[in-house]
């Protein structure tokens, strides 16, 4: 069975929403992270689609497309998140109704399409540690997964990358953080290419850092669903887009 592990990057370019807000008013698509392995004992292959111009629909359509291409290419049977049932589903269905509300398109067949087989990992690693889980919480972070099960999910370094001083001012912390790339490398990244300056080395050093994150929060997925139970998770764990609200 073909698997396939999607992630999306969002932005928030318009309006920073409220603390624990999931309301897809306040995101905007920015990149799409994709892996795929015919069987899950083979090391997938990776992509990385970013958005290719500003913040108007034209763009995000255009991401829609070139992630239904990608999928079409492939023999997908299954389909892994970390947390899509309240992240990424929830955002990629939302924006396909609203693209089939205003343009000539199907993206919401499409997206359901693609989550029939969808099996969400976060909720079968929260169910195996749930002694880990804070009072707070109901989902692991990715990264606390990965070290219970002894998965080498490697982090992303900004010393690593090298950028004029100040470029990355807004920024707390050492290692990239999926909250970063909402509140400012995304947008920054959409900035470069709509000023046409995505041949300058700083414009490439970003798009490397980025296509680095994006690739490590895929890359070792089919790895973390196999260490929990492999395909005895998808019946437990399946949530289709029925399901996601």
């Amino acid at each position: 069975m073909g698997t396939l592990v999607i992630d999306i990057e969002t932005a928030s370019p318009f309006e920073e929403p409220p603390d624990n807000s999931n309301d897809t008013q306040y995101f905007e698509l920015f990149a799409v992270s994709l892996a795929y392995a015919d069987d899950p004992n083979d090391t997938p292959e990776t992509e990385v689609l970013f958005r290719s111009g500003d913040w108007d629909d034209q763009y995000t359509i255009d991401l829609y497309e070139r992630l239904f291409a990608w999928c079409a290419d492939r023999s997908v049977d299954r389909l892994l998140t970390y947390n899509g049932t309240w992240f990424d589903g929830t955002h990629l269905l939302n924006w396909a109704r609203d693209i089939d509300g205003s343009a000539d398109r199907d993206f919401l067949t499409r997206t359901e399409t693609l989550f029939e087989n969808h099996v969400d990992v976060a909720l079968a690693a929260a169910n195996e540690y749930e002694a880990e889980l804070w009072d707070d919480q109901q989902i692991l972070p990715d990264w606390k997964a990965y070290d219970l099960t002894g998965i080498d999910n490697d982090s992303v370094w900004y010393d690593d990358y090298d950028f004029p001083d100040n470029y990355l001012s807004g920024i707390d912390g050492k290692a990239v953080q999926g909250k970063h790339i909402g509140q400012v490398l995304g947008e920054k990244y959409v900035q470069n290419v709509e000023a046409g300056i995505e041949h300058t080395s700083v414009h490439r050093e970003l798009t490397q850092l980025l296509r680095d994150y994006c690739i490590s929060d895929v890359a070792d997925l089919i790895n973390l669903y196999t260490a929990l139970g492999g395909p005895s998770l998808d019946d437990t764990y399946r949530r289709p887009a029925t399901d996601i609200v």
